[in-house]
């Protein structure tokens, strides 16, 4: 007896499924790369590992006092 909760048999799903899975799986792309592109993908790591030090000069301060290390001595008085 089937479950009458289950709006759609169980194998149904399934045959769906393995043919969504045939339809989306890729194949071989016999695909030219640019010579623009190895220098495309190294401009993005440059750009990621700048971003990281700069995220890292901004943050440093709460980083070292999370980790314990001295903090620095904030000035309260914004009327100076």
């Amino acid at each position: 007896m089937p479950d009458p909760r289950r709006s759609v048999p169980l194998p149904a799903c399934a045959a769906a499924a393995c043919a969504a899975a045939l339809v989306l799986a890729p194949t071989a792309a016999h695909a030219y790369i640019d010579p623009g592109t190895g220098s495309f993908v190294i401009q993005g790591i440059i750009a990621a590992v700048v971003g990281a030090g700069v995220a890292l000069k901004m943050f440093w301060g709460r980083i070292t006092g999370a980790l314990g290390g001295k903090r620095r001595r904030t000035d309260d008085d914004d009327d100076a």
